[in-house]
C-alpha cells in the first residue's frame, strides 16, 4: 500500500511539473485542483500510517528547484525581450533549450526514484 501511495504522489508531482515547465497555465484547471487535493490526502496518509522514503523527499526538493529555476529563466527572458527594442530570438531559444534539458533531467530523476521505490523496497 505504501509503494502505491508513493507512486501516485510521484506521478502527480511529475505531471504538474511537466505542465509548468512547458508553460501551460494550470492554476485555474479543475484537474490541477483535484490532483493536488489527492496528493495532499495521499501525503497525509503516508505520513500518518507509513514511512515516507528519503528518495521522495529529495525528489520533491529537486523538482521544486528545477521548476522554479525554469520558470524564473523564462520570466527573465520574456521581461528582457519586452524591455529591449531589438528582437532577441536567441535568448528565447536558449531558454527553451535549457527548459527541455531540465525536463529531460527531471524525467531521468523520476525514473530513478521510481526504480528506488519499486525495486529497492522489501515486499
Amino acid at each position: 500500500m505504501n509503494i502505491a501511495l508513493q507512486i501516485i504522489l510521484l506521478v502527480i508531482i511529475f505531471s504538474t511539473s511537466v505542465s509548468l515547465m512547458l508553460g501551460k497555465n494550470i492554476g485555474s484547471s479543475k484537474r490541477f485542483r483535484i490532483s493536488w487535493g489527492v496528493a495532499l490526502i495521499d501525503l497525509l496518509v503516508i505520513l500518518v500510517f507509513f514511512e515516507l522514503k528519503q528518495s521522495i523527499l529529495l525528489y520533491i526538493t529537486f523538482t521544486t528547484v528545477i521548476v522554479i529555476f525554469t520558470l524564473g529563466l523564462r520570466n527573465l527572458v520574456n521581461n528582457y525581450n519586452k524591455n529591449s527594442l531589438s528582437p532577441n530570438d536567441f535568448r528565447q531559444r536558449f531558454a527553451n533549450f535549457f527548459a527541455y534539458f531540465l525536463l529531460f533531467f527531471l524525467m531521468m530523476l523520476t525514473v530513478g526514484v521510481l526504480k528506488n521505490i519499486v525495486y529497492d523496497s522489501p515486499l
